[in-house]
């Protein structure tokens, strides 16, 4: 449920976009490295959990875990040469996007 405001005041609207061109960076420039890095893992992982509670028929169970070997990354690039409709491309690529992910998180927790 939308609420949608017509008469704004547009020296309010500018202001506040001023004020939120400068705010993003200054916070960004306080972080640490390592800061950063949580920051962005957290927004990826909301991202694909939103994704996965969508009612899209592809969708992964929450509690699949992904396999990230070598053997299926090749596998998932050898079907992606195949794919044969945009729909299937879209997937598969989805999957190896995730694949990736996945093995990019697991070595930084090591």
């Amino acid at each position: 449920m939308a609420v949608t405001v017509k008469n704004k005041n547009p020296a309010a609207v500018a202001l506040g976009r001023k004020g939120g061109k400068k705010g993003g960076p200054a916070r960004a420039a306080k972080l640490t490295p390592v800061q950063r890095s949580d920051s962005a893992r957290k927004a990826v992982q909301a991202r694909w959990a939103k994704n996965k509670g969508s009612s899209s028929h592809n969708a992964a169970p929450t509690t699949a875990a992904v396999d990230t070997s070598k053997k299926a990354l090749h596998l998932c690039l050898k079907r992606i040469k195949q794919a044969k409709t945009e729909i299937e491309l879209r997937r598969l690529t989805e999957d190896l996007q995730r694949i990736v992910f996945h093995r990019h998180y697991r070595n930084a927790e090591n």
